[in-house]
C-alpha cells in the first residue's frame, strides 16, 4: 500500500508538471490574466506543501524551500531596486501597482522556482530526469499533433532541410514546431548531459529525444549558447582535476566578467553600435528601430537610477509606435528599469550569487554547472526575452538545485540530529544535576 501510494504521488506530480509545459499560451480569467503554467506551478508547490504537512520530511523540505528562495534573489533585488526608485521619484500608486502586478502576477520567477523545489521535494535529485520527461512528454505531444495534421513525412522532410541548410530554410510545417520557450529548456539540458553523462540505456534514450525536440525548433542563438557554455565547463573541469581551488576562483572570476561584459553591451547599445552593425550589412532584424525608440528613457551612467519595474513593458505597450510590445532584449530592459546600480546587482544575484550558493562547500561541479547554465542564459537572452520565459526559469531552478540535492539533504539531516542529539545530552546532563 505504502508503495502504490507513493507511486501515485509521484504519477500524480508528474501529469501537471507535463500540463505545466503543455499550456504555454492559454491564460485563465480570474479579473486578472494569470497563464495556465503559472497556474500549474502553483499547483505543483501547493501540493508539495500539502504532502509536506501530511508526511513532513523536514530536511528535504528546508533544503529545497531555502535553495528556491535563493535563486529567486534577483527577483527580491528586483522588487526592492523598484521600491527605492518609486520613493525617490514619489511616482503615483497606480504605477506602483502596475509594476508589482508585472512581477508578482504576470512574471514571477518565484512561483517557478518554488514549482521546481517541489519537484525536488518528491522525487529528490530524479526530480531532475522526471522534469526532462515531463518537457518532453508535452514537447512531443506537440510534434505529433504537426505530424498528425500534415503527415510524418512532410515534417522529416522540413526537419531534414531545416537542419542541412542551418535554418536557411523553413517550411510552414517544421515552423509550427518552433516552440521558443520549450526549446532554451531543452537547451539547458542538454548542457546539464554533456557535463554530466550516464552511461545507461535511458539516458542515451532521454539525450536522443531532448536532441529530437531541440533541432525541431533550431533556435540557432540556442546552439551558439550551448557550445560557448560547454567550451568553458569543460575546461574548468579539466582544471579542477588538477586544481581545485583554482577553478572555484576562476568560476567566481569568470561570473564576474560576465557582469562587466553585460554592462559595456549597455554602453555598446547606447553608442549605437547597432546602427554601426547595419551599415556593415548585419542584419539586426530591427533592433536599431526599437534601441532608438527607447533611447530617451535612460542614460549610461552611475546617476541614472531607472524607472522601477514594468515601466518600459507599458511604454511599448500603450502606443509608442515601434510596431513591438517588447524591446527584444532582456538586459537593456533591466537596465531602463532597474538603473546603473539596480541593474548591477540584478546582475550579480543572477551570476556570482548563484554560483557561490550552489557551489559552496567545496562543490566545484556544482559551481561550474551554474557558471555554464549563467552563460547559456545570457547569451539566449542578448537576442530575445528569454529572461521572461518562466519555464525556462523552472528549469534552470531544477537543475541548479538538483545537482547534489540528495547529498545537500543528507548533510542537512546529520546537522539537524546532530543538533537535536547536542540538546537530548544538555537536558539528560541538567536533569542528573
Amino acid at each position: 500500500m505504502e508503495i502504490f501510494i507513493q507511486k501515485a504521488k509521484e504519477l500524480y506530480f508528474l501529469l501537471v508538471a507535463v500540463l505545466m509545459y503543455y499550456f504555454i499560451t492559454e491564460v485563465i480569467n480570474l479579473g486578472l490574466f494569470v497563464t495556465f503554467r503559472h497556474a500549474f506551478a502553483l499547483v505543483l508547490f501547493a501540493s508539495a506543501l500539502l504532502f509536506f504537512l501530511f508526511r513532513p520530511n523536514i530536511a528535504r523540505g528546508l533544503v529545497a524551500f531555502r535553495s528556491a528562495v535563493w535563486y529567486s534573489l534577483p527577483l527580491v533585488v528586483t522588487i526592492f531596486a523598484s521600491i527605492f526608485i518609486w520613493f525617490m521619484g514619489q511616482v503615483d500608486v497606480s504605477v506602483i501597482s502596475r509594476g508589482l502586478s508585472g512581477a508578482f502576477v504576470y512574471n514571477n520567477m518565484l512561483s517557478f522556482a518554488l514549482a521546481a523545489g517541489a519537484i525536488l521535494y518528491v522525487f529528490g535529485e530524479r526530480g531532475i530526469w522526471y522534469n526532462l520527461i515531463a518537457i518532453l512528454v508535452a514537447n512531443i505531444l506537440m510534434i505529433l499533433t504537426i505530424m498528425m495534421q500534415y503527415g510524418v513525412g512532410s515534417y522529416f522532410s522540413e526537419l531534414v532541410a531545416l537542419i542541412t541548410s542551418f535554418a536557411a530554410v523553413t517550411g510552414d510545417i517544421i515552423v509550427q514546431a518552433e516552440v521558443h520557450e520549450l526549446a532554451f529548456c531543452l537547451g539547458a539540458y542538454l548542457i546539464y548531459m554533456l557535463l554530466k553523462p550516464k552511461k545507461n540505456i535511458v539516458f542515451y534514450i532521454l539525450m536522443a529525444l531532448t536532441l529530437f525536440c531541440f533541432l525541431s525548433a533550431f533556435k540557432r542563438i540556442g546552439m551558439i549558447a550551448i557550445v560557448v557554455a560547454m567550451a568553458f565547463g569543460w575546461g574548468l573541469h579539466l582544471i579542477s582535476k588538477f586544481r581545485k581551488e583554482t577553478a572555484k576562483n576562476l568560476t567566481v572570476f569568470l561570473s564576474l566578467l560576465l557582469c562587466v561584459i553585460l554592462v559595456g553591451y549597455i554602453a555598446a547599445i547606447k553608442l549605437d553600435v547597432f546602427a554601426l552593425l547595419e551599415q556593415i550589412g548585419i542584419e539586426t532584424s530591427g533592433r536599431v528601430v526599437i534601441y532608438h525608440a527607447v533611447d530617451r528613457f535612460y542614460e549610461f551612467t552611475p546617476e541614472f537610477l531607472g524607472n522601477g519595474i514594468g515601466f518600459l513593458t507599458y511604454q511599448l505597450s500603450s502606443g509608442m509606435n515601434v510596431g513591438v510590445s517588447s524591446v527584444h532584449n532582456d538586459f537593456l530592459q533591466y537596465y531602463i528599469d532597474l538603473g546603473f546600480w539596480g541593474y548591477l546587482l540584478w546582475l550579480l544575484s543572477m551570476t556570482v550569487a548563484r554560483v557561490c550558493y550552489f557551489g559552496r562547500k567545496g562543490r566545484i561541479d556544482n559551481a561550474i554547472l551554474c557558471l555554464c547554465l549563467s552563460i547559456y542564459l545570457l547569451i539566449v537572452s542578448s537576442t530575445d526575452n528569454t529572461m521572461n520565459y518562466p519555464l525556462l526559469t523552472a528549469v534552470l531552478a531544477v537543475l541548479m538545485i538538483g545537482d547534489g540535492f540528495d547529498k545537500e539533504v543528507r548533510e542537512t539531516e546529520q546537522k539537524m540530529f546532530a543538533h537535536i542529539s547536542e540538546e537530548n545530552k544538555a537536558k539528560q546532563g541538567r536533569k542528573m544535576l
